[in-house]
């Protein structure tokens, strides 16, 4: 076992071979509730949030098996549509479906646990940052609160549009360009928020993260819902995960706080860079159409987030 429970990572890591041609498998599995209205959409985004696990460890995916809890009273032709987005997802990835396993449930629920492959040499761990790094993030944040202003008739799906396409977009690109630009260490940013990945990543690497608010990249409308009173089931309990660990250097209203923690669906990932790569990662990552910014910087231990 190369990546265990022990650090909170975002998927295991069993080694199958050693020496010059290593090999290591990736193993995770996850499931969500859907995101919008259009079924086979939110097949693509549960598989792209699935996926994204494996590409957070550096690995790409080699196969699936579809997770489904239906409700009984499913509309006809819905079910089919979902399988069929994550079966466009997977091809996109590259991947192989090779079943799965379905069970009666009364909320709709669907995901993969999904099994990739990486080099034993050259993953990408929460646990392998160095202080002088710079933080890079793939994608914008916020899509906690806009599905759930969706869900509520508080946006429409024009509104929603930009977010659910950020939500379909694999980190499959963005992976292969941490690897190919040395990054030392990767999380994925889904239902703990920017700061609990955060966590994760300075607990593992047992240094301190500095990340700068104004740069972080935001969907359109969240700071306006948000300051409005729409929230997330996981949004308190997000901020109670890291307020021990947590040192705000600036004013900040109660939605941009709000931000820091939002749970995110197939989000983006949170890269540690060298600092002189991080410009040409940025720039790669724009290039190729990600919304990518740079959010900060590692700093030496003791393990704690500090926001400016």
């Amino acid at each position: 076992m190369l990546v265990g429970p022990e650090t909170s990572d975002d998927a295991g890591v069993y080694l199958l071979a050693d020496g010059a041609n290593g090999r290591a498998l990736v193993a995770t599995a996850d499931f969500i509730t859907p995101v919008c209205d259009d079924a086979r959409r939110f097949g693509r985004v549960a598989a792209a949030n699935a996926l994204s696990d494996v590409y957070a460890m550096g690995g790409r995916p080699l196969f699936a098996l579809n997770l489904c809890c239906f409700p009984k009273d499913l509309p006809d032709g819905v079910a089919g549509d979902i399988l069929r987005g994550a079966a466009d997802a997977l091809a996109d990835a590259g991947a192989a479906l090779l079943g799965g396993h379905s069970v009666a449930d009364d909320e709709l629920k669907f995901g993969l646990a999904a099994i990739g492959e990486a080099d034993p040499a050259r993953l990408l761990t929460n646990a392998g940052a160095r202080a002088g790094d710079r933080l890079l993030l793939t994608k914008p944040l916020g899509t906690g609160v806009l599905v759930n202003a969706f869900k509520f008739d508080r946006i429409d799906a024009e509104a929603l549009e930009p977010a659910l396409v950020e939500m379909e977009r694999l980190n499959d690109h963005a992976s292969k360009l941490a690897l190919e630009h040395g990054a030392t260490a990767a999380t994925d940013v889904t239902g703990f928020g920017l700061l609990g990945h955060a966590w994760n990543v300075a607990k593992g690497s047992g240094l301190g993260l500095r990340i700068a608010y104004d740069a972080l990249p935001v969907h359109d409308g969240f700071l306006r819902l948000a300051a409005a009173g729409v929230t997330t089931g996981c949004t308190v309990d997000n901020h109670r995960n890291v307020e021990g660990s947590l040192i705000i250097g600036r004013e900040l209203t109660s939605a941009q706080r709000d931000l820091l923690v939002d749970p995110q669906t197939s989000g983006g990932l949170l890269l540690s860079v060298p600092a002189a790569a991080a410009d040409a990662l940025l720039a790669a990552l724009l290039a190729s159409g990600h919304r990518a910014a740079a959010i900060g910087e590692v700093l030496p231990g003791p393990p704690r987030l500090e926001i400016v």
